[in-house]
């Protein structure tokens, strides 16, 4: 009798054990207050600049910053080495959802709520300005992301109910930069630096203001999540994994 007890009281010590270690392990992400994200192309004489835009804005506090490479101008005779088709997906759902006449680049597109070319320095930041100013919407949810252990991420979605329906997206990148050698098109000879690249995107569900959480597999280099209103919709709430030393 008492050496089961005995034997019990080991067990739970163990698994008490077992359960700080992994809180100790694992590493609390940031909640990001702005999300910047650009849709650039290698094969785009304004991008090279927009993408050095793109990254002062992610060394920012709190800015979640993202690059999405689209193959627009592949057809002037280089094909964008980054460029996946569901980039350009999420670029034609914000073209549709904030009224812009086809596509472009550079664009820049703030909290799913603003767009603009980011071709224009000045403009690009009273933009960014007037956006972070307003800030997230009053149905935004508690939202976390922890970095676990082999690179697996945890999301920790917060009720909300007075939040409408959403989606969650889950998006691996690295943060760079990371520098392409263009040897056609119109950038022919240059090389072009990209931040925040992203390496893949994943909508994990959908939302209804009720909490929730998520565990993946992959979460590397970093990761970010995004609760955002479907068909490129409004951003209600993001959070990244974050290493000191980016670029």
């Amino acid at each position: 009798m008492l050496g089961s007890m005995i034997g019990r009281l080991i067990a739970l010590a163990l698994i008490a054990l077992a359960a700080t270690t992994t809180n100790v392990r694992a590493q609390e992400g940031e909640r990001a207050q702005m999300v910047v994200e650009l849709f650039t192309s290698q094969g785009c004489t304004q991008c090279p600049r927009a993408n050095r835009l793109l990254g002062m804005f992610g060394r920012e506090d709190d800015v979640l910053a993202l690059t999405f490479p689209v193959g627009i101008w592949d057809y002037l005779g280089w094909q964008d080495t980054y460029a996946r088709p569901e980039y350009g997906d999420r670029q034609r759902a914000y073209s549709r959802t904030l009224r812009v006449r086809g596509r472009f680049t550079p664009q820049l597109v703030f909290n799913g709520a603003r767009q603009i070319s980011a071709s224009d320095w000045d403009q690009a930041r009273a933009t960014y300005d007037a956006q972070q100013a307003e800030g997230w919407p009053r149905s935004a949810p508690a939202l976390s992301i922890q970095r676990l252990r082999n690179n697996r991420v945890r999301l920790t979605i917060g009720a909300e109910a007075n939040a409408p329906t959403a989606d969650v997206w889950l998006i691996a990148y690295d943060p760079g930069p990371l520098t392409v050698v263009v040897t056609g098109g119109a950038n022919r000879n240059r090389s072009v630096a990209h931040y925040n690249l992203v390496k893949w995107i994943e909508r994990v569900d959908g939302w209804d203001g009720r909490s929730a959480w998520y565990e993946r597999q992959r979460c590397q280099p970093e990761c970010a999540v995004l609760v955002q209103e479907p068909n490129g919709g409004r951003i209600l709430a993001a959070a990244y994994t974050y290493r000191e030393g980016r670029y």
